[in-house]
């Protein structure tokens, strides 16, 4: 964790190419066409506020031209009032269509986020192995709220600017094209500028996500390990890390910034220069009577909203080349290929399944080269109790991530009796199998969730007979609140021997007929320990077990042991009998055993 090494964590992911717009929009726009409703409603107020802004400079060159001229104080009273009038109307179709818009893209945005989650979860084991947990909460997270400016704010935004623009350009139009000549003069500019910004920006915001991405992922895994960082002294280290990685962040978004304001300066400097044309030739035209000085000053208010709209346009860009690049990045994860689970399959074929698992010929490896599993030939009989022992990084834990197909073999077939792994889809496959990791995984919640991972379609009754056959249901209930009392991030506010005893309670309450128990190597005290293998024997009774075996009581009741090393299976027997063929298991048990003076193995 603490060595310096310029590109550990640098972005994993291979080289690309850029992904269309077109194509980002095509594959967003399914999430808020499905509340057309809302949208079409909230355009039209949209479209309505916008038009009836464009009356106000109307009104008020009618006041100039006419009420003002003419000293009439009664046409310059209502033409008053209707200009406050027609403001708070338009303030109100404002605010509606804003909260409207909003609210659609809040519930856009959670579709979004609910449809990716839902995908990550379904994807290979693979994609987490090469992603690390920060960056794909940031792709979850802050990348689809990037997405929600562009099409509630932003849309509403660039439509409205569009719809003044027009709006404004034809009422000029009519009333005085030559002075509109001078103003659209400096539009071609400015479309340039929009074009080029968005394609030098881009690239950029991309970055600046992958930047946040490895930040997250930065704070995420210290924050989890942070007791070692503490332990070493090395808060110094770790908050240095972090702000280098911040300031590597600041520097990108100062490069966006700054093609940003490039062109704000241009749209600025075109604004007086629009003003300082109008004024020149406007004021000569007044002067010789062929423009009237409400006209004039219709042209100076409708320069300053053109160029108001330009400056939201450009504002806009920077939103939009933001949300494209967070699109992209989700786009990413969607075009990812899920595990084709298949359909669930009814408990009465689970309970009556009673077939051996069979290896034959079985190769693996993590990267495509080297062989973490070789010429694996293994048959396990329905029933049996076999214990995996080996070196650490024998093979042990991959040979259990192929038959729970985590991974796929290189080459090779794994049965479950008649069936091959790829004749029955995954979600058939693995409700054959009940899996306690080494890690005990515990959720924030109530114990009872726990127990039942949240699957309220078992009952508490099914959920206290499996605690009772493990004599823990006293314990349970011993706790403030029973089976409702919450458990903190990974069960702390448990011990060691109580988590695992959880653990045990959550396979016998799923009954797989086939067991996959990787045995912790935490030290407990005796009497924990005797707890532990009393309920080891509770759950295995009347089922298939494989277990990754670090405690040579566990070893003992297993049927057979089966040796792996360096990726093959080099023994197969009984404890007794491979102890007395003085092979790579005695070596194993005198070292880790007999050495030891206890029964802890690994």
């Amino acid at each position: 964790m603490f060595y310096e090494e310029e590109d550990l964590y640098a972005e994993k992911e291979t080289a690309r190419k850029k992904i269309k717009a077109r194509r980002l929009f095509r594959f967003l726009l399914p999430y808020f066409l499905k509340y057309r409703g809302g949208i079409i409603l909230g355009g039209f107020l949209l479209l309505g506020s916008t038009i009836l802004s464009l009356i106000g400079p109307l009104i008020l060159r009618q006041a100039i031209d006419g009420a003002i001229k003419n000293s009439d104080l009664g046409e310059l009273f209502r033409l008053g009032l209707f200009y406050l009038v027609l403001s708070i109307f338009i303030f109100l179709l404002t605010y509606y269509q804003q909260v409207l818009l909003a609210s659609v893209g809040e519930r856009a945005i959670a579709d979004v986020k609910k449809t990716l989650f839902s995908h990550i979860l379904n994807l290979p084991l693979t994609f987490f192995d090469k992603n690390q947990t920060g960056k794909i909460l940031t792709r979850i997270e802050s990348d689809s709220e990037s997405l929600k400016m562009l099409f509630t704010v932003t849309g509403g935004t660039i439509l409205t600017d569009l719809v003044m623009l027009l709006g404004m350009s034809g009422i000029m139009i009519k009333i005085n094209y030559q002075l509109y000549l001078l103003v659209f003069l400096l539009f071609p500019p400015f479309s340039y500028a929009f074009y080029w910004f968005q394609k030098q920006v881009r690239p950029v915001y991309v970055d600046i996500r992958k930047k946040v991405s490895e930040i997250n992922n930065f704070i995420n895994e210290h924050l989890n390990a942070l007791s070692v960082v503490q332990a070493f002294n090395r808060e110094g280290y770790v908050a240095e890390k972090c702000n280098r990685l911040s300031q590597e962040k600041y520097e990108k978004e100062v490069k966006g910034m700054g093609l940003w304001y490039r062109v704000w300066f241009l749209i600025d400097f075109g604004e007086v220069l629009a003003l300082v044309l109008i004024l020149s030739f406007g004021s000569l035209w007044a002067l010789k009577g062929k423009i009237t000085i409400g006209t004039l000053f219709l042209f100076f208010s409708y320069i300053q909203r053109v160029f108001f709209p330009l400056r939201g346009l450009s504002d806009q860009l920077n939103v939009i080349q933001r949300a494209l690049a967070s699109a992209e990045r989700i786009y990413e994860i969607f075009s990812l290929p899920k595990e084709e689970k298949g359909e669930e399959v009814g408990e009465e074929k689970i309970a009556t399944f009673s077939y051996p698992i069979v290896f034959r010929e079985v190769n693996f490896s993590y990267e495509g080269e080297n062989l973490v599993l070789a010429d694996i030939n293994l048959e396990i009989k329905s029933g049996e109790k076999v214990a995996l022992v080996g070196e650490t990084g024998g093979g042990k834990t991959s040979l259990i991530s192929l038959l729970l197909r985590f991974y796929e073999p290189k080459s090779g077939k794994i049965y479950l009796g008649p069936y091959e792994r790829k004749d029955l889809p995954i979600r058939i496959w693995r409700r054959f199998f009940g899996f306690v990791p080494q890690d005990i995984i515990l959720f924030p919640g109530s114990i009872l969730d726990n127990l039942r991972l949240f699957d309220s379609k078992i009952s508490e009754e099914k959920v206290m007979m499996a605690t009772k056959r493990l004599k823990i249901h006293e314990r349970i209930l011993s706790f403030p609140e029973g089976y409702e009392t919450n458990l903190l991030e990974r069960g702390i506010n448990l011990s060691v021997g109580e988590r695992q005893l959880l653990s045990f309670a959550r396979a016998l309450i799923f009954n797989p007929p086939i067991l996959i128990l990787d045995e912790a190597t935490s030290s407990v005290d005796p009497q924990t320990e005797q707890t532990l293998q009393e309920g080891l024997q509770e759950i295995l009774r009347g089922r298939t077990a494989i277990i990754i075996a670090h405690r040579l009581a566990t070893i003992q009741m297993c049927d057979r042991v089966i040796v792996i090393h360096k990726g093959r299976v080099r023994e197969v027997g009984s404890h007794k009998e491979l102890l007395e063929k003085g092979g790579i298991y005695s070596k194993l048990y005198q070292l880790q055993f007999v050495g030891k003076g206890d029964e802890t193995g690994e």
